[in-house]
Parts: structure tokens; sequence; C-alpha cells
């Protein structure tokens, strides 16, 4: 049952974060906007591109750790890349990559209206 409400509470946190992003973009393309019939495909358009590039960074970042990590300690000689960096690393990814989904979700449902 604990399970249940965490990942509710982390899906109601996330679906939070979606909102404010598409709130942010909502007033910036009305307040640049001319016309209100193109509101809806501009706004469904940016959460579009903005869920896919999210999708991308997150998933790219939680693939390539490792090997960006490893370059770092190369390059910059910082902290050697464990196994709990690295589930950490995932863990943070997971949110962005879920956020990036619901932003997706919402876009295709803005875009049927």
């Amino acid at each position: 049952m604990i399970h249940w409400k965490t990942t509710l509470a982390f899906l109601l946190k996330l679906f939070f974060y979606s909102a404010i992003i598409i709130l942010i973009d909502a007033s910036i393309i009305f307040s640049l906007s001319w016309g209100v019939d193109t509101f809806a495909y501009t706004l469904s358009l940016f959460m579009l591109i903005e869920g896919g590039l999210g999708l991308i960074f997150g998933s790219v970042l939680a693939s390539y750790s490792p090997s960006v990590a490893k370059l770092s300690e190369v390059l910059f000689h910082s902290k050697p890349w464990n196994l709990n960096r690295q589930k950490d690393n995932e863990k943070q990814m997971r949110a962005v990559i879920v956020t990036a989904f619901l932003l997706i979700i919402e876009a295709l449902l803005v875009s049927v209206m």
C-alpha cells in the first residue's frame, strides 16, 4: 500500500511540474500572439517539442552517464563513478522522463480541443 502512495505522490508532483510548464508556455504564447485561433495549436506544438526534448535529454543522460562520468574523471579529475551515483542519476532522470511523457500526453489532449 505504501508503494502505491509513493507512486501516486511522485506522479502528482510531476503533474504539478508539467502544469507549471504549461502555464508558463501559455502565458508566453498568449502575450506574443495576436489571435486566439492559433493559441491551442501553438501551445500543443510547444508542449510536444518540450516533451520530446525532455524525453531525449532524460534518456540520454540516464543511458550515457557512466561514460560521461568517466570522461569527467579523466578531464576534470572529479570523483570516481560508482554504482550509487549511477542509481541516483537514474532516479533523477526518471523524473525528467515522466514529466516529459506527461507533457506529451497533455499536448495531445490540448490538440484535440
